[in-house]
């Protein structure tokens, strides 16, 4: 059962890092701080799922 909780978070880690990614693709360009605020939410959400990749690999 916890091997499935893990590769549940693993799963919506990744997705919330691709969402990030689509959303950074499309900042209007005149918009430095919604800008800077997503690649500081994607760089944490990055973080976060490596840490999840290790422990899925653990």
């Amino acid at each position: 059962m916890g091997n499935h909780t893990i590769d549940l978070e693993l799963t919506r880690a990744e997705v919330e890092v691709r969402e990030l990614e689509a959303r950074l693709r499309v900042v209007p360009m005149n918009d430095g701080a919604l800008l800077t605020a997503l690649e500081r939410a994607l760089a944490l959400k990055r973080d976060r799922l490596q840490r999840l990749r290790s422990q899925h690999q653990a």
